[in-house]
């Protein structure tokens, strides 16, 4: 493979719910933030029996830091979190500003987040405390506390030193090849969608599918992205796009967790990573659900989930479409616990599972 990479500028595409463009500073704060956070996170090592957690204070509440602590939120996702609300990645927010909270509730920064995950203020007695979502957010007067113990600390002066190392066409890109070959797996079509949603985490399950996957689909040339002409007018199709980019964002540091965990128990590669696939896509999912919220969708509602249980099988996916595809307030059926999701829409979780086997062979197809 060429070891030639195009980087592409994904970010230009995405609008507003009410299809109005975000400013040009803004996208650019993004292209700084991605970059910079998958470097400040590029060392830590979390893996599924890991006792620690990630804990990243932000110093100041500029847009620039602001977009820092929604790059920080789509990326820091390990496998030992658990729902019964242990281990989550800690982001504290050093700020003055009484209204934080809404200004982080702009579609720039995150969006639907703060009134789901669990959120402090100036040590006030915390809301969504119970929040299944592995992200927690508190807000500061005085970070001193969390920098002397041993957070990770993000300074827009550690920003601006970070960027001076850096060429422009560094920073203002992204390589999407883990993004492009992590698309690929919605092509599998009957190879996943004929399997049935039990045992899911039964690695032998996917062997057929990930042979196809391996032997045919990751061996086609690796294409682009960015389909400018369809996602010019199709905010759906942006959306999903950069979904394949936050998600493969992470494969790196869940091959470090994976690793970890393998050595400790003195397993193969590859017996680590079916060992750890049940709490890999219990994270995975965990993931998502973070994504879709600062990228604007919402649960559904009481009137729109007793709408989809009334519903015959066979017209819940049409629905549960129209809910995603509401331009200016999509929803997702699928954003809610773990737990939930295998009682209301099992046949996702295997899409989880599959990806999670995955990760590696993508890993290994483009070398890295």
């Amino acid at each position: 493979m060429s070891k030639h990479i195009v980087k592409e500028k994904p970010f230009e595409y995405l609008r507003r719910k009410n299809g109005d463009p975000f400013s040009v500073d803004t996208i650019n704060n993004w292209y700084v933030a991605h970059a910079y956070v998958l470097e400040k996170l590029k060392n830590v090592t979390i893996g599924p029996t890991s006792k620690e957690n990630l804990h990243v204070v932000v110093m100041s509440d500029t847009p620039l830091m602001l977009s820092i602590v929604r790059q920080t939120a789509l990326a820091a996702h390990y496998a030992n979190f658990d729902e019964k609300y242990a281990n989550r990645s800690i982001i504290t927010i050093v700020s003055q500003n009484k209204q934080l909270v809404e200004e982080l509730q702009k579609e720039e920064y995150l969006c639907y987040l703060p009134a789901y995950c669990k959120i402090s203020v100036d040590g006030e007695e915390p809301t969504n405390s119970n929040s299944h979502i592995d992200i927690e957010l508190q807000i500061v007067k005085d970070g001193q506390k969390s920098v002397q113990n041993g957070a990770i600390v993000m300074s827009e002066d550690d920003v601006k030193a970070f960027l001076a190392t850096k060429r422009n066409e560094e920073i203002y890109g992204i390589d999407t090849r883990k993004a492009v070959l992590n698309q690929r797996m919605y092509s599998l079509g009957s190879w996943l969608d004929n399997l049935p949603a039990e045992d899911i985490h039964c690695v032998s399950r996917y062997a057929l599918a990930l042979s196809v996957f391996q032997h045919s689909l990751l061996r086609e040339p690796l294409t682009q992205l960015v389909n400018a002409k369809k996602w010019e007018s199709d905010l759906t199709a942006v959306k999903n796009g950069l979904s394949n980019v936050f998600c493969s964002d992470c494969f790196e540091s869940r091959r470090r967790g994976v690793m970890q965990y393998g050595e400790s128990q003195g397993m193969k590669a590859n017996e680590a990573w079916g060992a750890c696939n049940e709490a890999l896509s219990k994270s995975e999912h965990g993931r998502w659900v973070v994504e879709k919220l600062i990228m604007g969708f919402r649960p559904v509602n009481e009137r729109e989930r007793y709408h989809d249980e009334c519903l015959l099988e066979s017209e819940k996916i049409p629905y549960r479409s129209q809910l995603k595809k509401n331009p200016q307030d999509p929803a997702h059926i699928d954003i809610c616990s773990y737990a939930e999701l295998r009682r209301i829409n099992p046949e996702d979780l295997k899409y989880d599972s599959f990806l999670m086997l995955a990760i590696p062979k993508i890993l290994e197809r483009l070398k890295i």
